[in-house]
């Protein structure tokens, strides 16, 4: 018990002194034993071994207006980095991001909405080709992270649903991650693609780590993520937040492989059909004949959506993300929270992405956070 006990307070306390680092430009291992009252000793034995490891580098003396200059530390960001890729709907985001949630490159298009397409593109030269624009040698890539318009079970991993996909059926990842394996040498990370997104906007936000979040993703479809006490909310059937199939209308019925009533109603192609809605996302312009009234139909059913979901789970978090609300700006924000008003008894307001890139962070974190892990237990 005792060894447990002491080995399980080494890896706390090298998370610690990591996770300082990590949201620190610069410090010193003085500032690093105040901010975490873990003991002078232990800090540098801790530090000796992060720059063992080449996660950590000793950048020179700071500045002091007295004594001693001490010698400060940073995280190694070029350490290693992950090949992002997210699929929402029609768009597809490839990205590479470091360490510390920095996109490094990033390219969007719109593509065929398959499975295998998508994850033959990734393996038959997309991550080279990245690494090569970048500037970064293939050697440091550290992880692959995949998010998908589906229902993933991270326990049998495997995909399910995601009309979107024409998934009718349940597929096994297990061989077509392996591939990426075998090829690159990494482990390759699945996620839902609104997972990753209120994973990603949760990291950026610098959220704490109890703290809850409700991510609400409008697309080419609809959907959301949800954070409570820190920790992504996956649900036993893996379909925590598929608002796509909330409905107010008595009469619909429901139907897992097709689109969902709200989705049917605010994604993509009924926006376009109903108010002149086009994207061109490989040159990031937008066009929308009917913008107005395009604001005025998607924000009443957003903020019905809202109200009902903060109201049963009483939190106040709410972000709005995706590429049609990329379009509709704060317009829409605005109109939302205008509902809001006398929609909400718990005075909730929401608030648009802090960046267009939160997918691509959210699904490197996943295998960031793996990636670090296993560094801070080696011996």
């Amino acid at each position: 018990m005792k060894a447990y006990l002491a080995s399980h307070l080494k890896d706390m306390n090298r998370k610690n002194v990591y996770q300082l680092l990590r949201a620190k430009e610069s410090t010193s291992k003085a500032e690093l034993s105040k901010l975490t009252g873990i003991s002078a000793p232990t800090v540098i034995k801790i530090v000796n071994f992060l720059v063992d490891q080449k996660l950590v580098l000793e950048i020179g003396a700071g500045e002091t207006a007295v004594g001693r200059k001490p010698h400060m530390l940073a995280l190694n960001t070029d350490l290693m980095y992950v090949a992002a890729f997210v699929l929402e709907g029609d768009f597809f985001s490839a990205g590479i991001v470091d360490i510390r949630g920095k996109v490094i490159y990033e390219d969007s298009r719109m593509v065929e909405k398959d499975v295998g397409l998508i994850l033959d593109m990734i393996g038959e030269g997309q991550i080279e080709e990245m690494f090569e624009k970048a500037g970064i040698p293939l050697e440091k890539l550290g992880g692959i992270g995949i998010a998908l318009p589906v229902f993933y079970n991270k326990h049998t991993n495997t995909i399910s649903g995601g009309p979107l996909l024409k998934a009718g059926q349940e597929i096994d990842m297990a061989e077509k991650t392996e591939r990426l394996f075998q090829k690159y040498g990494v482990k390759v990370y699945i996620e839902n693609d609104v997972n990753a997104q209120a994973l990603g906007e949760f990291e950026f936000a610098g959220m704490r780590e109890k703290e809850d979040l409700l991510f609400i993703s409008l697309g080419t479809g609809l959907g959301a993520g949800l954070i409570l006490d820190g920790r992504l909310r996956r649900g036993v059937q893996s379909m925590c937040g598929e608002i796509g199939y909330v409905s107010y209308d008595e009469n619909y019925r429901s139907d897992k492989r097709e689109w969902g009533w709200l989705e049917m109603e605010l994604g993509y192609r009924r926006l376009r059909e109903r108010f002149g809605l086009e994207a061109d996302v490989e040159q990031r312009k937008f066009r929308i004949e009917r913008k107005e009234e395009c604001v005025a139909h998607v924000a009443a059913l957003l903020a019905k959506c809202v109200n009902n979901a903060t109201v049963l789970l009483d939190l106040n978090h709410v972000v709005l993300g995706g590429r049609i609300v990329e379009i509709l700006e704060q317009e829409l924000v605005e109109r939302v929270n205008e509902y809001l008003e006398h929609l909400s008894i718990l005075g909730v307001r929401v608030r648009m992405e802090l960046s267009s890139n939160v997918g691509l962070i959210g699904i490197a974190s996943l295998a960031t956070k793996d990636m670090i892990e296993t560094l801070l237990r080696e011996e």
